[in-house]
Order: C-alpha cells, then sequence, then structure tokens
C-alpha cells in the first residue's frame, strides 16, 4: 500500500482520450492459470503497448483466486503480470473490479474504511452498496515502484461513456442470482432463499449482503487445503451430470459453462438494480465463455471478456476486449492476434 491511506472516491473523474481494455478471469492462484508464465506475458504487453492510447485497461475480476489460495502465494503468481502492466506507457490508468474469487480483496478495502472512520471517531456506516470506488488497491504493492500508474478499484460495478453511450462493467457472478439452473450449486442460492422467505423484491444490496457468508467461507477454505481439495471434486462430479443431463431446457453446467445468449434474460434482471437499464453495452466476464451479442429486441450490446485460464473443452482463451467507438474482442494465437468479434455501440 506503499504507506497510504484508501480512501473513498464519490466524484467519476474524466478519462483521458485513448481505448478501453478489459481483461478478465486469470485466475492467479489456480493450477489452470496462463498468465504466470512470464513469455506469455511479455507478449501480451507487447500487443498492448502497439494499441495505441489505453485510457483506461480495466481488470474485471477473479484476477486473483483467493477461493484455492491465500492471498500472498496468489500475489506472488500475479507479480509479474502487475509489475509489467504498471510499465506500459501507454496506459493511464488501471481499474480493478473484483469478481467471486477475489471478492475478499474489495471486503478487505472496505473493512479498512471502517475501521479508520472508527479510528477517527467516526461510528457511521458506509453505504455498502450500489457501488464502491477506492483510489489505490493492493495490486499497487506488486507494481513496479517506479511506475506512476494508477491503480484504482471499484465494486460491484463501474459505469464508462463510449461513443457517447453508458457502458456498464462488473465481473458478472451477481447474474447467477437469476439463473434457475443448478442453483444448488451456484453462489447465490443462500441469497435466493433468504429473499424468498422475505417474500420482497431483490435489490442489489439483498443479493450481496445474502452472498456475504458463501464468499467469505469459501475465502477462508485455502487456509485448509483438504477443503479445496474436496470443493474441486464435488464440483467436477456436479459438471460432469451436468454436461450428461444437459437438453434444451437444461443446457448450464455450474462451472462457468454458459453461452452467451445463455445469460440474456439474466443480465435483463440485473441491470434494473443498478438503475441503469437501458446502456448502450453490458461487459462482463465470469462465465470464461468469450462471446459478443445484443439483448432482444433492445439495443444493448453484449460481451464477455473470456479468460486466461486453461481448459479441456475447446473454448478460446487468451481474449481480451477493446472498446473505442466500438466493443472489439481480440484473442491472443501462437504468432499473432486475431480479431473474434466486434459489435457496434
Amino acid at each position: 500500500m506503499t504507506g497510504k491511506m484508501i480512501k473513498f472516491r464519490s466524484k467519476k473523474k474524466e478519462l483521458p482520450p485513448g481505448r478501453l481494455v478489459v481483461i478478465s478471469d486469470t485466475h492467479f492462484g489456480d493450477s489452470a492459470q496462463l498468465l504466470d508464465k512470464s513469455p506469455l506475458v511479455d507478449r501480451l504487453m507487447e500487443v498492448l503497448s502497439s494499441r495505441g492510447p489505453i485510457s483506461e485497461l480495466i481488470l474485471l475480476g477473479d484476477i486473483l483466486d483467493l477461493w484455492v489460495k491465500t492471498r500472498v502465494p496468489a500475489f506472488r503468481d500475479a507479480r509479474y503480470f502487475i509489475e509489467s502492466i504498471s510499465r506500459l506507457e501507454n496506459v493511464s490508468k488501471v481499474l480493478y473490479l473484483p469478481g467471486n474469487h477475489d471478492h475478499q480483496m474489495f471486503m478487505n478495502a472496505f473493512r479498512l474504511e471502517v475501521d479508520i472512520n472508527i479510528m477517527q471517531g467516526d461510528l457511521s456506516i458506509p453505504r455498502f452498496m450500489p457501488a464502491r470506488q477506492y483510489d489505490e488497491t493492493l495490486l499497487t504493492g506488486v507494481a513496479d515502484p517506479e511506475s506512476k500508474t494508477e491503480f484504482s478499484m471499484a465494486y460491484p460495478f463501474v459505469v464508462r461513456e463510449v461513443n457517447g453511450k453508458d457502458v456498464i462493467f462488473t465481473h458478472g457472478h451477481h447474474l447467477d442470482f437469476f439463473d434457475p439452473h443448478f442453483g444448488f450449486a451456484r453462489t447465490f442460492w443462500l441469497s435466493k432463499r433468504v429473499i424468498r422467505k422475505r417474500r420482497g423484491t431483490a435489490t442489489l444490496h439483498d443479493i450481496e449482503m445474502a452472498n456475504l457468508p458463501f464468499c467469505g467461507a469459501m475465502s477462508m477454505a485455502p487456509w485448509v487445503p483438504e477443503m479445496v481439495e474436496g470443493g474441486i471434486r464435488y464440483y467436477r462430479i456436479i459438471n460432469f451430470f451436468a454436461k450428461i443431463l444437459r437438453s434444451n431446457t437444461m443446457r448450464h453446467s455450474i462451472l462457468r459453462d454458459t453461452l452467451i445468449k445463455e445469460n440474456y434474460d439474466e443480465i435483463a434482471g440485473f441491470l434494473p438494480l443498478i438503475d441503469h437499464p437501458n446502456p448502450g453495452c453490458f461487459v462482463f466476464g465470469h462465465t470464461h465463455r468469450p462471446g459478443m451479442g445484443r439483448l432482444p429486441d433492445t439495443h444493448i450490446a453484449v460481451a464477455n471478456s473470456g479468460s486466461w485460464v486453461s481448459n479441456d473443452e475447446g473454448i478460446p482463451t487468451m481474449t481480451w476486449l477493446e472498446l473505442e467507438h466500438d466493443v472489439k474482442m481480440y484473442r491472443l494465437t501462437d504468432d499473432d492476434i486475431e480479431l473474434m468479434y466486434s459489435e457496434g455501440i
């Protein structure tokens, strides 16, 4: 933290000219991670450095996998990647939006904010939702000490203007609340149960608060490796049977196995909760399924940033998004970059 206090930032700063770049789901700490290998990081940095001015590089959640490793080992795996980002001269700032696997990073910042208030005699409780922003994160601690790149944090979403229209950026794990398939195995099953007992309409605050015990418990699991191993076996079994049972009415797998079209109803349910029912574009990660589309009967473009983890299902990986006048998806290939999709905003 370089000795600086994490501060709550209530005003949105105007971004300098340039494109937005989105990378998500690197899962540092997980055995499937890819960007713990310095040659691959170097290739990605070479590509990003050639993309012209980047006004903001958005790390869209699950950058660290704190359900598998504790923070220090996960940061060791992430260090070279973060250092390399901080050295990019064409990147003006980096924004980190935690997901479900690195939710602990947001909670640590929020608790520190409350602790500082208490130390100053302020016993008021900061508003937890709908969104919070912090000027500095722990990522700064593993950046190049000579770097002047700003690393900030927001959760659970931010809004940016692209081509004159609002674009929503969020990791995407809140969408699970609106998915009726395999609810018993998804992270938001508890919030569904609590809110159903209240017989009320869910708000983003309700969903987040009811999910806290699950994310908190999962972030403690790496301190007992046997718990992590048992959880992985459990999800592999469920994933196996989900694929066997998949049909026209049951197309989902609970382990990040949804096609982007299968998220349309979830996105439509989520947008009203953040008071942005009609953005120009909705950008998320979480599913590890890169893709683009448009919500039916709307102008809303939808883009999933994919992931940087290995898989055995033939799903494209090593993907990222770039937004300027439109939204484009690129993939890093063995010897070049591939433009996979493009959608107007």
